[in-house]
């Protein structure tokens, strides 16, 4: 994979870091397409790693906002991550695929980036649903990305997660119901926005517990 990287994957440079509530903020400078909301680029770490991140669009260069506090070696090389760093990657590539309009997306701390890639494409019109026990950070990470409209429940609680769904569907009744983040949140929340009859309802997993390699 090494080998490979040399010669068949983009390059981007580290040009800003910034730690923020529990989160790491990078900026990277490359020549790769403008990445467009929901896809994903698949970063080879220098542990011969691959991990996966939904990169947000700026005029600065492609941002990358991870969750440090998950364990692995991606968040080991996102809480080390330096300017300077040179990191090779595949993408941007498809993941998460919408219809246009308005979005109300759940999630946990590895949904933060993608939300806040779609409210770059779609202003004001998608609201993020975060599960998260370190509100604030998870509001302070958003902020620097640039999304401003979520409500943060406490991990793990379905009933509350739906709830602020139901919340902002009676308001825009037309909204998609994105479900991403890790399985048992994906599964709950979509089983439960069912019996409750929403139907506009698309689901992205992007980790498993104990699995790798999923986006």
């Amino acid at each position: 994979m090494r080998l490979v990287s040399r010669f068949a994957l983009a390059r981007g440079t580290v040009t800003s870091a910034h730690v923020v509530g529990g989160f790491q903020r990078l900026v990277l400078k490359s020549d790769a397409k403008k990445p467009a909301a929901g896809t994903k680029l698949q970063l080879l770490l220098p542990s011969d790693d691959v991990r996966t991140y939904s990169p947000i669009p700026s005029p600065d260069g492609i941002v990358l906002l991870g969750w440090t506090r998950a364990g692995g070696p991606g968040a080991r090389w996102m809480s080390n991550a330096r300017v300077g760093d040179v990191l090779p990657f595949v993408g941007p590539q498809r993941s998460l695929e919408l219809a246009a309009g308005p979005v109300v997306l759940v999630g946990d701390e590895t949904s933060v980036a993608v939300a806040a890639a779609l409210a770059v494409e779609r202003p004001g019109e998608v609201h993020a649903v975060i599960q998260s026990d370190t509100a604030d950070g998870v509001r302070a990470a958003a902020e620097s990305v640039g999304l401003r409209r979520l409500d943060v429940v406490p991990r793990g609680d379905t009933a509350a997660t739906l709830e602020a769904v139901k919340a902002k569907l009676s308001r825009t009744p037309n909204a998609i119901v994105a479900v991403t983040g890790g399985s048992e949140l994906v599964v709950a929340v979509r089983d439960a926005l069912r019996r409750a009859g929403v139907t506009n309802v698309k689901t992205k997993t992007y980790w498993i517990p104990g699995k790798t390699g999923l986006d």
